[in-house]
């Protein structure tokens, strides 16, 4: 295994768009995470009782994350769609007949990167984000209730996505398919489960991914339409399991 990792981290620090996936997901997080804060410091005067009773410190700098997410997943995608639309995949099977060990390998060259990239962006959005809210002494600190748990689950959840990717990428095997799935994944998912929900009922919408990433990172005000912090953890891990698991099935099961 310490060779297929290294050769498999090898691969993803070559392809060029690894390093500018990154560099969008850094600017987005951090330029928004500013913007969000100054406007809510400069607009808090105006706010009504209700307004302010539901800001939260956290969550509103983290709204750069959106655009992240789904650079994370294209990175994810990417990891293994681009072998497949080279045929380096062939030489890959060829040198490492054991399918298995490949694709995790692979995951977890994937998932530790963006875990570690993923963290490094949630605290910076953190902390530039309650810079510009200490002006107003609207900031937070990260021993406050629940604020820690809310920056490490915006790290969690952004590579529990480039994981999810890699692994709807190993399925379909191609990129424009995999993207596309994964896209509709994370922006569509709550619209078509609502429409499947009873009336007021968020049972089904709290399993998209993009609804438990606001039950990950919420601090102080939690809306009902938002899963608790445990159950959008279990969520994340579900995805995983379910997608990894199918991912080596269908690697082990078919030719290249």
């Amino acid at each position: 295994m310490t060779g297929l990792i290294a050769a498999e981290w090898t691969k993803l620090r070559s392809v060029r768009s690894t390093p500018l996936v990154l560099a969008v997901a850094a600017v987005s997080t951090i330029v928004i995470a500013v913007v969000q804060a100054r406007s809510a410091a400069s607009a808090w005067d105006s706010w009504g009782p209700r307004a302010r009773a539901e800001f939260d410190p956290v969550f509103s700098t983290f709204s750069g994350f959106q655009l992240a997410q789904l650079a994370f997943g294209l990175l994810g995608v990417l990891a293994v769609t681009a072998e497949y639309g080279t045929g380096t995949v062939r030489a890959t099977f060829a040198a490492a007949p054991r399918r298995g060990r490949v694709l995790a390998a692979k995951l977890l060259v994937v998932g530790t990167l963006t875990l570690v990239a993923g963290e490094v962006l949630a605290f910076a959005a953190f902390f530039a984000g309650q810079m510009a809210l200490a002006g107003k002494h609207l900031d937070t600190g990260l021993g406050d209730p629940n604020v820690l748990r809310a920056v490490l689950g915006q790290g969690f959840y952004v590579a529990t996505v480039a994981v999810l990717g890699a692994a709807i990428g190993t399925v379909l095997r191609h990129t424009a398919g995999a993207t596309a799935l994964t896209t509709g994944l994370l922006f569509l998912a709550p619209t078509v489960l609502k429409a499947f929900s009873a009336n007021g009922s968020t049972a089904l919408t709290h399993w998209a991914p993009g609804v438990a990433a606001e039950g990950l990172t919420w601090t102080r005000f939690h809306d009902p339409e938002w899963p608790t912090a445990g159950f959008a953890l279990l969520v994340c891990l579900t995805y995983l399991a379910v997608t990894v698991a199918a991912a080596a099935w269908c690697l082990t099961r078919r030719d290249v």
